[in-house]
């Protein structure tokens, strides 16, 4: 089942990670906020993780 459970995908869980410390330091030490009012940064970098999310999943299935 979709979201079930957690990824077997190595490469998932290293751009897991990495999307985890961009937020953190960006929110602890630049004041961005993710919540789609503070600029187009940290929806850019939002919107890049989401395309390569979708686009690895498709890859890895087709």
């Amino acid at each position: 089942m979709p979201g079930a459970g957690s990824s077997d995908s190595l490469a998932m869980k290293v751009l897991g990670v990495a999307v985890a410390l961009v937020a953190i330091v960006g929110y602890l030490y630049f004041g961005w906020s993710f919540d789609g009012a503070d600029g187009i940064g940290p929806t850019a970098i939002g919107a890049t993780v989401a395309i390569v999310a979708v686009g690895w999943t498709v890859y890895t299935r087709v």
